[in-house]
């Protein structure tokens, strides 16, 4: 009777510290995931022939601004309204200052100007170029998956703030493969073209600007 009573006590004992076990394994914290960041910061366009040559003035560039959504997390949308954000992919500065400094890069490489600067460095310029970010996003739909970028762009002189160019520019890559690394390979090439038609818009916008009338 002694043997058996001892037998239920331990079976007793070791269904506890089963369940404790158990119970201390659903109250473990799981491991995070890591978060992967990535950036827009395609190679700079080849320079345009004879750039810098006959350019003069200041370009000033300001920051695109953008809506609140565009920040570190990457909005992925498979429509006009369904929208949605990547918790472990991000971005490693907000999308408006990286395709800010695709911009200017572009435009100073294609030698519209004796000078394209940051507009925050100079108290005067000659020109300014202002703008928004319309869209920076992962398109999802069916089989299709894309880079969608989009701009506004504003030229300005800047001695009277006479309005010289006002434009839309967008651009739309397919990426290789469903993963966020070939969006984002995509995204860079959709910035890049933007850059190079923005660049081409403002060298429009200026030789007419500086043609005799």
């Amino acid at each position: 009777m002694r043997t058996a009573r001892l037998r239920v006590a331990a079976l007793w004992l070791l269904a506890g510290l089963c369940a404790m076990l158990l119970a201390g394994c659903a109250l473990w914290p799981r491991p995070l995931a890591p978060i992967h960041y990535y950036s827009i910061d395609p190679p700079p366009l080849a320079p345009a022939p004879g750039a810098g040559g006959a350019a003069r003035g200041v370009l000033a560039v300001r920051a695109l601004g953008a809506a609140s959504r565009y920040r570190e997390r990457i909005v992925s949308r498979r429509g006009a309204a369904d929208v949605e954000y990547h918790e472990y992919h991000r971005w490693v500065e907000p999308p408006a200052e990286m395709i800010t400094a695709v911009l200017r890069r572009a435009l100073e490489g294609a030698g519209l100007a004796a000078a394209v600067v940051d507009d925050r460095l100079v108290r005067r310029s000659d020109f300014v170029l202002d703008g928004r970010l319309l869209r920076c996003d992962e398109v999802r739909g069916g089989t299709a998956w894309a880079a969608v970028c989009e701009v506004e762009l504003v030229l300005k002189q800047a001695e009277d703030s006479g309005l010289l160019l006002a434009t839309r520019l967008g651009a739309r890559r397919e990426a290789k493969a469903h993963t966020t690394e070939a969006f984002v390979e995509a995204m860079n090439a959709a910035a890049a073209d933007v850059a190079a038609q923005a660049a081409e818009a403002v060298g429009r916008a200026l030789a007419a600007h500086k043609a005799p009338r």
